[in-house]
């Protein structure tokens, strides 16, 4: 028994059912009429956003890191970043699901809910990734490749070293792992890149702390 209060299975199991017998189901009186629409609009939006899933399935899969090998002190190190047709299709994907989870239509919400927090997960990560890639790319030469750096400043270029490490591993992990949404959903990736991007800040206060006092002494009058 249908929503209608009409039996409609049972018919509609009859491969030859004919027009004056879909009419004797009366789904077309006004009280039903109503009934019937709700159910075909809900069919409709629910198979669009069961298309809109499969879609995305389909494209992340080859969503993946462009990288450039990065020269630096000790060889050279992958620098990612996303293609800018996918980071584009990524935000245009993210409003797309948001519609999708704000939606009443309740069967799909889950599965859109969950590719909504991976898409905001790699979004994250890139965001953050593109400025921790700035500042290490930066800083590496000076801690690294710099000798009277290392010199001056022991203690921040021992720090500098563990972090170039983290980074040059992170780096290289992800390239290999190629995917976007793979790599970014690796557990524990964000805290990292925090806590990266935080311990570059701190070298680069005390790197800069440095040239300030050597300026002062250096300052033309």
């Amino acid at each position: 028994i249908s929503s209608t209060g009409v039996d409609i299975e049972s018919p509609l199991q009859n491969k030859m059912l004919t027009l004056d017998e879909i009419f004797s189901l009366e789904l077309h009186l006004p009280a039903r009429a109503v009934i019937v629409e709700e159910v075909t609009d809900k069919a409709v939006k629910e198979k669009k956003q069961e298309i809109t899933l499969a879609d995305l399935e389909k494209r992340w899969v080859n969503v993946n890191f462009v990288t450039s090998d990065h020269v630096c002190s000790n060889g050279t190190v992958p620098m990612l970043k996303m293609g800018e047709e996918d980071f584009e299709a990524m935000e245009a994907d993210l409003l797309t699901l948001q519609s999708m989870v704000s939606s009443r239509y309740e069967f799909f919400k889950p599965k859109s809910f969950e590719w909504q927090k991976a898409l905001v997960t790699c979004s994250d990560v890139m965001m953050i990734l593109a400025e921790l890639q700035r500042m290490w790319s930066y800083l590496e030469p000076l801690f690294i490749g710099s000798d009277e750096v290392k010199k001056e400043l022991p203690d921040t270029a021992k720090k500098f070293a563990d972090i170039d490490a983290k980074v040059r591993s992170m780096l290289k992990e992800s390239a290999k792992t190629g995917n976007v949404k793979t790599a970014c959903a690796k557990e524990g990736l964000i805290p990292l890149l925090e806590d990266i991007t935080t311990e570059q800040d701190l070298c680069k206060k005390s790197l800069n702390e440095f040239l300030d006092s050597k300026r002062m002494q250096f300052a033309r009058f």
